[in-house]
């Protein structure tokens, strides 16, 4: 019922991590530092020089962590004050509601809507609601619609920011695991690059299959990082050191494991489609993530009543989207 790959991670991933845990040299196994190796922020900062053409500092504006679930979490606790504003796009990923909801935050939700290719109109917010905002948050490829970015929305999204003061939390968690060839997913990071008033979250769960590993990293704004990095060290240490090293090795090495994982799930949503679209399903095909954002039957007029009924009938666990 959530995106849980079913794929082993890299081979690379597994080798370098036994190595780690075996090296005789350095001692892996000790307190790792709160922001991350060295040499796997340098590693992030390579990734963002290679594959997006952005520089980031990574003593200043990288930091490791626990899988981004944790990141996004303590950015919201260092950021966001009881009664602030959160500007957040939903359907979305059910951690960002409950990470709002320990900070004590008010959500205003941002509709995303297949007229409008599942991209929030800014347009439609009530300037009263973007006055009082301090954050706006959106997810491209997006967890659950499976919509894209353009390039387009991500210049209206920055000019919105600017004119409203707000600060933008992009999740690029799906950004290499495109099922359409002719689209590569951008960073928010190519239109503010001066880390102006963006934190982006990666992880390496979905696009490398290593969800259980729980790794992942945050780049951008110097001061956003620092405010993360306080809550982190008062609650919580670093990522394992050899798991670090793991990802590093994944990071910096041959990226041809993505493309793999892509084509598999590919085929594995050309054929759910070809099932479900005899049966009437007004269904785009989702150009990247792992996720179908499907309408229930009409008969239904609760998502988790039809999705008890596909378990209990057929055997099939989906999530509901009121989740």
């Amino acid at each position: 019922g959530v995106g849980n790959p079913d794929l082993r991670p890299p081979q690379l991933a597994v080798d370098a991590l036994k190595a780690a845990l075996d090296d005789p040299a350095i001692q892996n196994h000790r307190y790792p530092s709160f922001p991350g190796l060295p040499e796997f922020r340098a590693g992030v900062a390579s990734f963002y020089r290679t594959r997006f053409g952005v520089t980031v500092d990574p003593a200043t504006e990288v930091l490791a962590l626990v899988g981004s679930k944790e990141g996004i979490a303590k950015f919201m606790e260092a950021h966001l004050n009881p009664g602030d504003t959160l500007l957040l796009a939903t359907p979305c990923y059910p951690a960002y509601l409950g990470a709002a909801a320990l900070a004590q935050a008010r959500v205003v939700e941002l509709p995303l809507l297949a007229k409008n290719q599942f991209l929030p109109d800014l347009s439609s917010i009530p300037t009263e609601d973007a006055r009082r905002a301090k954050v706006i948050s959106v997810n491209y490829p997006n967890n659950p619609t499976g919509a894209v970015e353009t390039s387009e929305f991500y210049q209206d999204l920055l000019r919105f920011a600017r004119d409203f003061d707000l600060f933008v939390l992009s999740d690029i968690a799906y950004c290499d695991l495109s099922m359409d060839p002719s689209y590569r997913a951008r960073s928010f990071l190519e239109f503010d690059r001066d880390k102006e008033r963006t934190i982006e979250f990666h992880s390496f769960s979905k696009s490398y299959s290593m969800q259980g590993w729980r790794v992942g990293f945050a780049a951008g704004n110097a001061e956003a990082m620092a405010n993360l990095l306080k809550i982190k060290s008062n609650t919580d240490f670093g990522v394992f050191m050899a798991i670090q090293r793991a990802a590093l090795a994944v990071l910096t090495g041959p990226q041809d494991y993505c493309e793999r994982a892509a084509a598999t799930y590919r085929a594995r949503r050309d054929a759910f489609l070809a099932g479900v679209r005899p049966l009437g399903y007004p269904v785009e095909t989702p150009r990247a993530t792992l996720y179908v954002w499907l309408p229930i039957p009409r008969r239904f007029t609760s998502s988790l009543d039809f999705t008890r009924e596909l378990l209990d009938r057929a055997g099939v666990c989906v999530a509901p989207g009121s989740g």
